[in-house]
């Protein structure tokens, strides 16, 4: 019986249009690990395991980022520079009313699960690179932020977004 990595293998070696569908938590969840990580049976299915317990106890969200109005390019701090999902469900019900071609990025909450809130700290605030998982750090309370930023980044700032169910 097939286990995710050999889902997963199957479809990388198949060539663009010949790839049958693979599930987008997986793909993510293998992407999140290094290059040389990819092809390791244990590594793959320990990061898909552990991407799905994240998902199950809240401790993921979905960014979609709006950083465009207009012509005017919106910054972290904007109340509609990105778009906080509390899953894949309700992105996509966002899409399908707001932006049908829209893509939403899943990133882990450190600090607990998600709650009407998170806080975002970007090493980078002049930084696009959403999908990047080093892009954004997504917290659960802004005393988990403001702790983090003690530690790692003292001048940094976080900034707080309402998470759509």
């Amino acid at each position: 019986m097939a286990d995710t990595f050999d889902r997963w293998i199957e479809w990388a070696n198949n060539p663009p249009g010949q790839r049958r569908g693979l599930p987008s938590d997986v793909h993510a969840s293998v992407m999140s690990l290094d290059r040389e990580d990819r092809t390791d049976r244990e590594k793959v299915n320990a990061a898909v395991e552990h991407r799905a317990e994240l998902r199950r106890t809240g401790r993921t969200a979905w960014i979609y980022l709006d950083d465009f109005d207009r012509g005017t390019q919106r910054t972290i701090g904007d109340p509609e520079w990105v778009k906080v999902f509390a899953s894949a469900e309700a992105a996509d019900r966002w899409f399908d009313k707001h932006d049908p071609e829209g893509v939403a990025w899943e990133y882990e909450i450190d600090g607990g699960p998600r709650q009407a809130s998170v806080w975002i700290f970007l090493v980078d605030e002049g930084s696009r690179k959403i999908g990047d998982r080093a892009w954004i750090k997504l917290f659960a309370s802004e005393e988990t932020a403001e702790k983090w930023l003690e530690q790692n980044a003292p001048s940094g700032q976080s900034w707080e977004y309402p998470v759509e169910d």
